[in-house]
C-alpha cells in the first residue's frame, strides 16, 4: 500500500494528504502558524516520473510570495523531513524517491517564444516571395 509520511492513501490524494501529513508533522514548531500560511495559499500537485521511479511534489505559491518566503518554506519542509520517522512516500514500507518544487512564478514557455519567433520570420519569408513573385 501506498503511504504518505506514514499514512494509506492512493496516488490520487498524494497531494492532499502530504498537505495534510505537513500540518499535523509541524505541530509544535517555532514558526508554524507562517509555514501553515503560506501551505494554505499554495496549490499542490503531485507528479510520478516513471522512468526515474521520482514522486515530484509541486508546491505553487501566489506570485505575491518572496524569495524570502520559499527559503523559509524550503528551509521548515526540510527540518521536519529530517526529524520524522516517516519517508515523504513509500510503498510496502519500501521507501520510493521524492523530492519537494517550491516555486511562486510561472515559468515561461520557452518552446512557444522560440516558435512564435519562428513564425514571425516565416511570415515575412512568405511576404517577400510573394513580393518577388508579383514583380
Amino acid at each position: 500500500m501506498w503511504k504518505v509520511f506514514g499514512e494509506e492513501c492512493v496516488m490520487v490524494q498524494f497531494e492532499s494528504m502530504w498537505a495534510d501529513r505537513m500540518r499535523e508533522l509541524s505541530k509544535r514548531r517555532k514558526d508554524r502558524d507562517r509555514f501553515i500560511a503560506l501551505l494554505d495559499q499554495a496549490d499542490m500537485a503531485h507528479y510520478l516520473d516513471i522512468h526515474q521511479k521520482l514522486h515530484v511534489f509541486k508546491m505553487k505559491l501566489p506570485e505575491s510570495c518572496t524569495v524570502d518566503d520559499v527559503e523559509f518554506l524550503k528551509s521548515f519542509v526540510q527540518r521536519i523531513i529530517k526529524t520524522t520517522e516517516y519517508h515523504m512516500v513509500d510503498l510496502d514500507d519500501e521507501e520510493q524517491k521524492a523530492a519537494l518544487m517550491i516555486i511562486a512564478e510561472d515559468p515561461a514557455d520557452e518552446h512557444q517564444v522560440r516558435m512564435s519567433e519562428w513564425y514571425k520570420m516565416k511570415a515575412e519569408e512568405d511576404m517577400k516571395k510573394e513580393r518577388k513573385q508579383k514583380v
